[in-house]
């Protein structure tokens, strides 16, 4: 907790004159060759897209509809896909498409099939093993990156009992991120690295760069600004986040 202790802190902000704004540049997210990377990449609006759709569901159990392709909490029904599921037997993770004996529908299963061809095509040995045991937490990673990857309103790891599945969500009846409001990034992002071991200054920067920032990158911080706006986040030499404050 020492590290969010002055997370909020800041002197009083500048007035929008004074921010030079020649420092700041819109950049693309790098090339990614490892799994870390690629959920680092997307974790960011993943979590907060997660926040949003908490809110649409409320406290509703879910329930699955395997031949419509739907999860149903209460009144509302979602399309769904199937990327994979955890054990909690043997705190394994197995994908979707190496799960032959379940009889999931194939049609559920693109965005897994198309995750074993990233694996493939990147070489990275997680995405192409089909079965292998994980550390806590690797459900909802792997939730975040999918539902960035393939541009979903959201995940979710519907427990039952066993395990966890985890599924994609998109439908309209989810509200947009509003990018506009620049604040829910000083909420957002320390909840985030609080809940899930993530590297805070790849995962903050992609967070910036996918809500529409134009960036300032030094050694140990990173500035983004929006709107004539500011945030400024300082890390440690583990790149572990110190602080994060806002000109706003």
């Amino acid at each position: 907790m020492g590290i969010f202790k002055n997370l909020f802190g800041g002197d009083k902000p500048k007035e929008k004159s004074e921010i030079d704004s020649a420092k700041f540049k819109a950049i693309d997210k790098t090339d990614y060759t490892s799994l870390e990377e690629l959920i680092e990449q997307h974790a960011g609006l993943s979590f907060e897209k997660q926040l949003v759709f908490g809110d649409v569901i409320g406290s509703n159990a879910w329930e699955l509809d395997m031949g419509k392709g739907n999860i149903i909490f209460g009144d509302l029904d979602f399309p769904i896909q199937i990327i994979g599921s955890l054990s909690f037997n043997d705190s394994s993770w197995m994908w979707g498409w190496a799960n032959a004996k379940s009889g999931m529908p194939e049609n559920l299963l693109v965005q897994s099939n198309q995750i074993k061809e990233i694996g493939q095509t990147k070489n990275i040995k997680e995405l192409t093993d089909g079965h292998f045991n994980v550390e806590e937490g690797f459900e909802h990673k792997i939730g975040m990156m999918a539902c960035g990857l393939f541009k979903c309103k959201s995940y979710y790891c519907a427990n039952y009992g066993q395990g966890t599945l985890v599924v994609t969500i998109n439908d309209n009846k989810i509200p947009e991120i509003d990018k506009s409001r620049i604040e829910k990034v000083l909420t957002n992002f320390p909840q985030l690295i609080s809940a899930v071991d993530l590297n805070h200054m790849n995962t903050f920067k992609n967070y910036l760069i996918d809500r529409d920032f134009e960036l300032n990158i030094t050694d140990n911080k990173i500035e983004g600004m929006k709107n004539g706006k500011v945030l400024t986040a300082e890390f440690d030499e583990l790149k572990r986040m110190k602080s994060l404050n806002g000109k706003l």
